[in-house]
């Protein structure tokens, strides 16, 4: 066996593999031998038709065709091993070069290379945003307003106010024709400012400011192209619109009484419980785009080398995951192109790119795992998987869900899965300890290392690499069965 490499600038390496002529006619004649044992051929025992006729029955493409099969299953293991190639994924045979003697090309990808640089010196300012009175005023208001009493009035409207109009609309030329559009007694609230997404268009509620019951307006508006309504899109029309009652928005006061409505005991509690609700939510925010930002640094920083593979494999995730939200939506593929203002290529080069950006985080988290030697307790291992499982199981009927406890594949699959959400999150929770400054500088973390070894037996640093391992599923595995089976 002769085995030459060529690495290509995608990580990947073409490989050629020439065999002796002599092993491609070897393993024809064991294909062949094959074919006669399974195939009938009238009088010869099974497996004892000679070569020649065999070829005749069975093609002498299709017996080489499985020769070579069998070669590539036997020598490209071991053509990697010589090679020195570790392998993202299986190779794929680019082409048959010669059969005298036997060569192969073949395209293998590589397994990734990430370099994370100086990664433990990124530091980002931690600064979470606080929560003032102004922005609890804010939600006590809103709450104020989901329980406003309405109430009729005999006065012009007002900010604040109802208004209840008879509308009309024609397009402009032809009022006294058929309406374009026919709304009885439209409730309209007036605001402060005018509303992008009022009804009918922005500053419409507000045209009524200063109009009683029976007063009339005459409007005028040109709709734009994007219009959803397509009786008004693109057109000038003219709107009548006679007032037909006023009514008032009566705000209830923030006291006790009110906020027991809400299952709160007093109103200073109620503020209390709004301002750590808002805290909480300005925190994961805040938390999000930190982590978002540190991120960006360790990929800008960060030397990655990957196959097309990956890439390949994410797309078509991202892609069968469009097919089911569209699915979802009760929405044909071609509408749900249509919503995205794409085609079929245009949605692909569009979540290429997001693909791109997966496989990069990917790695680098997976990395930043593997140095870090980031660990998940089987304890709470144990306890996602079971919550996956239960969220799996749920909608089943019983018997369905009680037959996939058993299925030993499936439960390894939820397991391994769990087991790899969980470390993600973790390397992310790692990332945002070290952008922060609480884990110490690569230069003290050596030290601390070098120091840990002198005192450190050969035994306990076996036990120690050892508890770093990815878990074994059987092990995970019978409480969640037991779990599931509950």
């Amino acid at each position: 066996m002769k085995v030459t490499t060529e690495h290509r600038d995608d990580h990947q390496v073409k490989l050629t593999l020439v065999l002796d002529t002599q092993d491609l006619e070897r393993a024809k004649r064991r294909v062949a031998r094959e074919y006669a044992r399974r195939l009938k051929f009238p009088g010869f025992r099974p497996g004892k038709a000679p070569y020649e006729l065999v070829v005749r029955r069975v093609g002498e493409d299709t017996i080489q065709d499985d020769a070579i099969e069998q070669l590539l299953g036997e020598y490209y293991p071991k053509a990697l091993e010589e090679a020195g190639i570790e392998p993202f994924a299986p190779g794929k045979l680019e082409q048959v070069v010669s059969t005298d003697p036997p060569t192969f090309e073949l395209l293998v990808p590589l397994k990734p290379e990430v370099d994370l640089g100086d990664y433990r010196s990124l530091r980002l300012p931690f600064e979470p945003p606080t929560v003032d009175e102004e922005m609890i005023d804010q939600v006590v208001e809103s709450y104020r307003q989901m329980f406003a009493v309405v109430e009729p009035v005999d006065r012009p409207a007002e900010v604040g106010d109802i208004v209840y109009v008879n509308v009309r609309a024609y397009e402009k030329g032809q009022e006294d024709g058929e309406p374009l559009l026919a709304e009885p007694n439209h409730p309209v609230l007036i605001e402060e400012n005018d509303d992008e997404n009022e009804w009918l268009f922005p500053g419409f509620a507000r045209a009524f400011l200063g109009l009683k019951a029976g007063d009339t307006k005459v409007l005028e508006h040109t709709f734009g192209e994007d219009e959803e309504d397509d009786t008004l899109r693109g057109k000038t029309v003219v709107v009548k619109a006679e007032v037909a009652e006023v009514k008032a928005r009566k705000l209830p006061e923030l006291d006790d009484e009110f906020v027991r409505q809400l299952g709160v005991e007093s109103a200073e509690e109620f503020r209390q419980q709004i301002r750590k609700q808002l805290e909480a939510e300005a925190l994961d925010q805040y938390e999000a785009d930190y982590y978002e930002q540190a991120m960006e640094r360790l990929m800008e920083q960060a030397t990655l080398h990957y196959p097309p593979q990956m890439v390949d494999e994410e797309l078509e995730d991202l892609l069968e995951d469009a097919h089911e939200e569209a699915e979802r939506r009760g929405m044909t593929w071609e509408a749900y192109l249509a919503e995205q203002e794409v085609d079929e290529e245009g949605l692909k080069t569009r979540l290429r790119e997001q693909a791109e950006n997966i496989v990069r985080r990917r790695l680098i988290l997976g990395k930043i795992a593997e140095v870090e030697d980031v660990r998940v307790e089987p304890e709470h291992l144990n306890q996602r998987v079971q919550a996956n499982l239960m969220n799996i199981l749920a909608p089943m009927d019983k018997k369905a869900a009680k037959r996939l406890t058993k299925d030993r594949e499936f439960l390894n699959r939820v397991i391994r899965a769990t087991w790899e959400d969980e470390l993600l999150q973790a390397a992310i929770d790692r990332v945002i300890a070290i952008a922060k400054g609480e884990v110490e500088p690569e230069e003290e973390k050596n030290e601390t290392e070098a120091e840990e070894q002198e005192g450190e037996s050969p035994a306990n640093a076996d036990e120690e690499s050892a508890s770093a391992e990815a878990p074994q599923d059987e092990a995970t595995e019978q409480p969640a069965e037991e779990e599931a089976e509950a």
